[in-house]
């Protein structure tokens, strides 16, 4: 581990969460922080989809010569991947340098994981003097720690919107939409990705802001870039257009973030952590003659609802846990769904009862455990 993870390790992201900008504020302000060391900067908030749409746009505009950084979260193997720049992640070196430098005023502020991980982001962009910053928000958008009041020429974007988080941002679907409309500025254009009819009539409702938003019949059909991504693209291809005023042209596929219909073997990993997500897990893999699915919840979830979709892609579901989490369940009975504590055993077992292609989804830290121990670097436990 690094200093920052070292320090952080008992933490946890999200153990005495906090809804307050008041901490990242102070610590940026006392940092001598400022917005213009960051180029053009892209704010993206949603309930699903942000990832990919900011991993895209990320690559189109480096691909493009263009210096750009991208903060994002949350991590798969390692808290680095969370800062990338010109797409490298930070060293462990340049980390531990700005946790070293910076500690006193950490601490001083009581910063939470998450924003201690964004403000040495922001501080480490700052001194690449990048062209274009993209910054993912964690949770929600009001409160979100990329929100912070020392950030407000940007560009805003919001992704597909679902109800995730309730425990924090509210049961209420327009609750929700309220929150990820916090990151709005009153200069800011605001680029709605494609959503249900309704989210787009309440926005233009609730805002004054210019709005530029992607419309059906605007969403690619490509191979490359199957549902719900293609949606995506669209989404960070548009983004580009509007912010270059030409079309996106490299002749390369653009990656997608890891644990996004990632195959390893007969291995998918597919992480979606809400049940909007899980709904489009549906969708790509239903037809898809898939042998078993492995996957699990925290606890703040309802498992039986993910279970009844899941069962969709696959007869046989398989749930664990997320070992050494304190948000993971801890056990789970019942006379249809196998439970099998360790995802490593989860995993063997599924390749020893069902033959073929296995999905691994639900949590990324699941998707992250399970590729570590493909790739050989975790343990049996």
């Amino acid at each position: 581990m690094n200093k920052f993870e070292s320090y952080y390790a008992d933490k946890f992201e999200f153990k005495n969460l906090d809804l307050s900008l008041s901490r990242i504020d102070n610590a940026l302000k006392e940092a001598g922080f400022s917005e213009k060391n960051l180029g053009r900067i892209i704010h993206i908030a949603g309930t699903n989809g942000k990832g990919s749409t900011s991993y895209f746009l990320y690559q189109m505009l480096q691909l493009s010569g263009y210096k750009t950084a991208l903060f994002t979260s949350p991590h798969i193997l390692k808290i680095n991947e969370r800062i990338s720049y010109n797409l490298s992640d930070i060293s462990d070196d340049d980390m531990d340098n700005i946790f070293t430098q910076y500690q006193d005023l950490i601490i001083k502020n009581n910063l939470s994981y998450f924003e201690a991980v964004f403000f040495i982001s922001a501080l480490y962009f700052a001194s690449k003097s990048p062209d274009f910053t993209i910054l993912e928000t964690g949770l929600g958008g009001r409160f979100d720690a990329t929100n912070t009041n020392l950030i407000n020429n940007k560009l805003c974007i919001i992704t597909s919107m679902g109800q995730d988080h309730t425990a924090y941002l509210g049961n209420n679907i327009y609750s929700i939409i309220n929150e990820k409309l916090g990151i709005l500025r009153d200069n800011s254009i605001l680029v709605l990705a494609y959503n249900k009819s309704f989210v787009l009539e309440y926005i233009k409702k609730t805002v004054k802001n210019e709005i530029k938003f992607i419309e059906k019949d605007m969403i690619v059909n490509d191979k490359d870039y199957p549902y719900p991504y293609n949606e995506n693209y669209t989404t960070s291809s548009y983004i580009y257009t509007y912010l270059l005023n030409h079309k996106f042209k490299y002749n390369s596929k653009l990656k997608l973030p890891p644990c996004r219909m990632e195959k390893i073997g007969n291995i998918i990993l597919d992480g979606s952590h809400n049940m909007p997500g899980i709904l489009k897990i549906k969708e790509t893999w239903k037809k898809q003659n898939i042998s078993a699915v492995i996957f699990t919840v925290t606890n703040d979830r309802n498992i039986e609802n993910t279970a009844t979709v899941l069962k969709q892609v696959s007869p046989n579901l398989i749930v664990t846990t997320l070992p050494d989490n304190i948000r993971s369940i801890d056990e789970y009975s019942s006379n249809s769904i196998t439970f099998i504590k360790s995802p490593i055993d989860a995993l063997k077992y599924a390749e020893n009862h069902f033959k073929g292609t296995i999905v691994v989804t639900g949590s990324f830290y699941l998707c992250a455990y399970i590729k570590e121990y493909i790739n050989g670097s975790r343990n049996e436990v």
